[in-house]
């Protein structure tokens, strides 16, 4: 079971402006590569994560370029499997015969809409039966828009992101971080060097970490780095009790029938950021201006954040 994991990074204002300034560049080559994969798609009835895309243009190297191409076919993938499931309602509960149903699920099974000619069982379906799961899908298409991408974050694997970990061999060059990832930049040559710090919970997880990262950049461009494993199943949950009682509460968020008391003065927390915050939104509305502005978002953010 593949789990992504934030860890705390400890980057400064230049390195932060190059990240921003790839995944600018990163964006744009996504976007790109979506329209030529689209094309793809309608020409083979599917998407393809190989495709030479030597000729597009753009400050990235070729390996930024595959990566690019891998999270985008892997997004559109996802688009199109949903897609599928739609088109197997919409057949499921239609008034169609049995055996065009399932000539219909076979077509959507294999992703074969835009094929002129498609053969189930040595036999070729009939070419109006085509002609409808090729209608059916279209209008699936049409109910969603596609994956824009331009809000796209970086999922970098170790061809332009190497993930290091700090060892004893290695411990007085990083002796204030646990992992480093040395990240490819649009200065080539001229890679930089992440540090995270990990955490008891992420190393408490049993698995084998990939050699995969994500950097994430949310609208007040803070910048999120995850570390990805590959960790084990759950065993099933066996309770210690067959049954709990909770009390919700404000001023403890809840109390069992054990006398535990979770969320402690949960209401005095509240209390004081709504102060704060109905004090900025009454101060810009003085001012004439829109309740929203970065400050009030913040506040919010953290509110929602501790809930």
């Amino acid at each position: 079971m593949i789990r992504t994991y934030p860890l705390k990074q400890s980057i400064n204002k230049g390195k932060k402006e190059k990240i921003i300034e790839l995944r600018k560049e990163y964006k744009y080559l996504a976007k790109i590569i979506s329209h030529i994969q689209w094309e793809e798609f309608y020409k083979k009835g599917r998407f393809n994560k190989s495709l030479d895309i030597k000729s597009i243009k753009t400050i990235l190297s070729e390996r930024y370029k595959q990566t690019c191409q891998y999270q985008v076919v892997g997004i559109l993938n996802s688009f199109i499997s949903n897609r599928q499931k739609e088109f197997i309602r919409i057949v499921h509960h239609s008034n169609l015969e049995e055996e065009v149903k399932i000539k219909l699920f076979y077509i959507n099974k294999y992703e074969k809409w835009f094929k002129k000619e498609v053969i189930m069982r040595k036999n070729p379906i009939e070419e109006e039966i085509v002609k409808l799961a090729r209608k059916i899908f279209k209008e699936v298409l049409s109910r969603h828009r596609k994956p824009s991408f331009k809000n796209i974050n970086l999922a970098l694997d170790n061809k332009v992101a190497k993930i290091s970990k700090k060892t004893e061999t290695n411990k007085h060059s990083a002796r204030h971080f646990d992992y480093w990832i040395k990240l490819s930049t649009l200065d080539k040559g001229n890679p930089i060097y992440l540090p995270l710090l990990t955490n008891e919970y992420f190393e408490s997880k049993k698995g084998q970490r990939k050699k995969f990262c994500q950097i994430n950049i949310d609208n007040d461009s803070n910048i999120t780095v995850c570390l990805i494993k590959d960790v084990e199943p759950q065993k099933d949950y066996i309770p210690k009790t067959p049954k709990i009682a909770i009390d919700f509460g404000l001023r403890n968020l809840f109390t069992t029938n054990y006398g535990d008391l979770y969320g402690r003065n949960f209401i005095d927390y509240l209390i004081k950021y709504d102060k704060i915050l109905t004090e900025v939104a009454q101060n810009r509305q003085r001012q004439g201006l829109t309740v929203r502005c970065k400050n009030y978002d913040k506040l919010v953010k953290k509110i929602r954040h501790y809930l």
